[in-house]
């Protein structure tokens, strides 16, 4: 009799706003928990992508650095190869840049010293899409500019290849002295002055070695006649 006479009655107005008062806490909660869930998705989202943005850019670079063309130009009346390597980075030609594709463009691979005394990889492009490049005097427009990567505790750039001109010859002709005549690491390779572009470039970062080898164009350039009389 005391059920029946209760569901008769029904719910009293106090008791309908504490039943409100906590669905409408519930339904709160849940919005809550939903927000915090999507705003962590979306910062995990996006460090997936920068992550694989990072990744792209390495690739890109690697690919940019194993295409360099050892393109020969104009230096004061004389032929000479467009490439200069410094223990803080280089210039050369590539055929396979990252931004203007389908184009050979110069690229200049360098680190930039942190306040912190790290360092970090920068990559800069000149495209060649509108430019012939015939003379080391030459200025270019470098319009894209692209940090790769950031905080590294060690960046280093040598260049193995021959002392100059005159030791490639000699080599060439079994007229070894025993003075340069065979291919070595430089920390610096102006081809301009040596009238020889590297043959291999080796990046040294964070503990990580990456070197590659440079097509050699050099015996295009030596004639037999050189060869006869090395300078």
């Amino acid at each position: 009799m005391a059920a029946t006479n209760f569901l008769k009655r029904g719910f009293t107005m106090v008791e309908l706003l504490i039943a409100m008062s906590i669905m409408l806490t519930m339904l709160v909660l849940t919005a809550t928990a939903y927000q915090l869930y999507t705003n962590s998705w979306q910062r995990d989202l996006s460090k997936i992508e920068q992550s694989y943005q990072d990744f792209r850019y390495n690739e890109l670079l690697l690919d940019a650095m194993q295409a360099i063309l050892p393109l020969a130009v104009t230096d004061q009346g004389s032929q000479a190869y467009y490439f200069l390597g410094r223990e803080e980075g280089f210039t050369a030609v590539t055929y396979a840049p990252i931004f203007n594709l389908g184009y050979p463009a110069v690229i200049r691979v360098f680190r930039e010293t942190n306040d912190d005394g790290s360092y970090r990889l920068v990559y800069e492009e000149a495209s060649l899409q509108h430019t012939v490049l015939k003379s080391s005097e030459q200025t270019l427009p470098f319009t894209y500019r692209k940090i790769i990567n950031e905080n590294i505790s060690d960046l280093s750039f040598s260049y193995f290849g021959w002392k100059d001109i005159t030791a490639r010859i000699a080599s060439q002709t079994d007229m070894d002295n025993g003075d340069g005549s065979t291919p070595q690491w430089f920390d610096e390779y102006d081809a301009l002055n040596r009238r020889l572009h590297p043959q291999k470039v080796k990046v040294v970062m964070a503990g990580f070695t990456l070197e590659f080898a440079v097509p050699d164009r050099s015996r295009i350039n030596i004639s037999p006649e050189d060869a006869e009389n090395p300078v």
